[in-house]
C-alpha cells in the first residue's frame, strides 16, 4: 500500500459497478494449492497476483505463470474476476489514481 501511495495511487475494495476506464489494475489475493514437487498437499495458502490492461487487453500477471497470459477485454475480465471470487477466500483490490479514489470515480453511475 505504501508503494502505491508513493506513486499517487490507491487500492480500493469493491467490484460493484466498476468503471474499468478509471482503474489502472487489480491486485488479487487468491487461494493457492501447496505442493511438494508433483504432490499436492491438503493445505491451502493465499497467493497474490496482478491484472493489468495494455492496449485494450487485460493480462494475468501471476508470478507462477511463465509469461503474462491474456485474459481478453472487459467482458472477459469480469468473468475472470467472478471466477476467482466464486472460489471463496479471495480479495480483489482496485488500483486507481488517488484523485479517482477520492472522487469515487471507479464506480459507474447507477
Amino acid at each position: 500500500m505504501a508503494a502505491l501511495q508513493s506513486l499517487e495511487l490507491a487500492a480500493v475494495w469493491s467490484l460493484e459497478r466498476l468503471a474499468l476506464g478509471q482503474i489502472l489494475g487489480f491486485i488479487l489475493n487468491v487461494p493457492s494449492q501447496v505442493s511438494l514437487g508433483f504432490v499436492a498437499l491438503p493445505v491451502r495458502r493465499q497467493h497474490w497476483l496482478a491484472v493489468r490492461q495494455l492496449r485494450g487487453t487485460y493480462y494475468n500477471l501471476d508470478s507462477k505463470l511463465r509469461a503474462p497470459v491474456p485474459i481478453g477485454g472487459e467482458a472477459e475480465l469480469r468473468i475472470f474476476l467472478r471466477d476467482f471470487l466464486s472460489q471463496g477466500f479471495c480479495e480483489v483490490f482496485l488500483v486507481v489514481p488517488r484523485a479517482v479514489e477520492e472522487a469515487g470515480a471507479w464506480l459507474s453511475p447507477e
